[in-house]
Formats: C-alpha cells, sequence, structure tokens
C-alpha cells in the first residue's frame, strides 16, 4: 500500500463550548484526572458562579478570589439527559478568572458535591440578575449568581437546561445502539440553520450494553473511594514535569 507522506496532523479546532469556556474545563479535567476518573465518556456543561445570600439582597458569600463551578455531565454516555450534578470550589491566585485555561493562572479546585439530578431542584430565581436556585434532598439551598465575564448566552444555555430537566424530552429510550448528539451548545452546520433545545442537550455516545454495565459499577467504585479525594490543582502538568 502506497503512503501518502508530508500531510501535517489533524488539527480540530475548538467547539463553540470550550470558547464560551463552558465545555473542557476545570471541572471537566478535575473528574476526568487520574485521581478521581469519573464519568470518563461523558461530555461535562460547566460554569463558573458567585454564590450569594438570600433573595433581596444578592451579597457574595465568599471574597472575590473564591467562584464555584457549577456542572452536570451522564453517569452513563448514552443517556439522553444528563444525571449527575457537580459542584466544586475554586481559588484563583490574586482574583484572577478566565473562561479558558490558561498557562499563566493555577487555580485550586475542591470537589465538594457529586449529586443525582433526580434528588436535586434546580431553578432560574433572577433571570436579569442570572442567578439560579438549587435545593438538594437534604434541604440545602444554594444560589448561585453566573460569573460577570461569563456572556449573556451561557445563561440562556442554563435556562435550556432547566426547562428540559422540568419538562422532560419525548425520547427516553435508553437503547445504546441509538446515536444521540449532545451538546448544550448548538453546533450549527451548512446543511441546518435552527437547533432545538430538545436536540442540542442530548448525549453523544454509542457503546454496547456490556460497557454500560461496566461503567456503571465503575462509578459505583469511584463513588466508595471520593470521600478520600479532595483538591487538584490546574497546573497539574507543571507539577508532574517538577
Amino acid at each position: 500500500m502506497n503512503k501518502i507522506r508530508g500531510l501535517p496532523p489533524e488539527v480540530r479546532e475548538p467547539g463553540p463550548g470550550v470558547e464560551l469556556g463552558v465545555e473542557d474545563g476545570l471541572l471537566c479535567q478535575l473528574i476526568h484526572s487520574p485521581e478521581f476518573n469519573l464519568f470518563s465518556k461523558s461530555v461535562v456543561f460547566e460554569s463558573n458562579f458567585i454564590q450569594v445570600t438570600k433573595p433581596g439582597d444578592w451579597m457574595n458569600v465568599c471574597e472575590g478570589s473564591t467562584t464555584m463551578i457549577l456542572g452536570v455531565t451522564s453517569s452513563v454516555p448514552s443517556l439522553p439527559l444528563p444525571n449527575i450534578l457537580l459542584m466544586a470550589n475554586v481559588t484563583w491566585p490574586q482574583g484572577q478568572f478566565s473562561t479558558g485555561n490558561t498557562p499563566d493562572s493555577a487555580p485550586v479546585i475542591t470537589l465538594s458535591r457529586i449529586l443525582p439530578l433526580k434528588f436535586v431542584e434546580l431553578q432560574i430565581c433572577d433571570r436579569l440578575q442570572r442567578i439560579l436556585r438549587i435545593r438538594t434532598v437534604t434541604e440545602k439551598i444554594y444560589y448561585l449568581r453566573l460569573h460577570e465575564k461569563h456572556p449573556e448566552t451561557v445563561f440562556q444555555f442554563w435556562i435550556r437546561l432547566v426547562k428540559i430537566l422540568q419538562k422532560g424530552l419525548s425520547i427516553t429510550t435508553k437503547d445504546p445502539r441509538i446515536q444521540f448528539t449532545h451538546c448544550l451548545v448548538p453546533k450549527m452546520s451548512s446543511s441546518s440553520t435552527e437547533t432545538t433545545p430538545e436536540s442540542s442537550l442530548l448525549l453523544s455516545s454509542q457503546p454496547s450494553e456490556s460497557f454500560m454495565l461496566l461503567e456503571t459499577k465503575q462509578t459505583s467504585d469511584s463513588f466508595s473511594h471520593f470521600s478520600g479525594r479532595s483538591q487538584l490543582t490546574a497546573d497539574r502538568n507543571t507539577d508532574t514535569a517538577s
């Protein structure tokens, strides 16, 4: 067979979700890291928030250098909807914040919550202030304001997510042979100019049934060891090299 030489390696441009800072971010890197190795085949949708007090004041709970990352993912990639809520606290050096990953910042991220979404009530509390209200099964309530450096588009994605989680989808099958396309961030193509909220939230995957069972078991095993793991710095590669 003749070999074609001189072709450069394929370079994939980051998708719109990466550019907006809602995909492949710090939280995704954390749970997919060897220390946690959770939901490695699943997409993570995440954003940075500031925790605020109860309605009326909207005062920041923590100092300016501390933010909270809120994310959703799926325990099994072929599920048509995310079923896991992730929460992490992030301390930024000298108050820095960026929606992208930059080598000059080394935030410390602490994974604080992994909750099944069925035990969480997620609501839009204040659209103008871009505030979400989260209530857990233990009646713990969080008010989270989307970070000011996120564009308005990102909050619209959270509104879309809340609506879909409340109303559900017409597609409820979990047949792994059916391929879904997931993204809260629409990926427009030349042949399509419209993306419905339902179609843009589905999770992409095509695993076998045996793989799904194995993934579920591994997830269960990972949860049993979760309590002993806490912090991960974003400059992991630098630490490894040293």
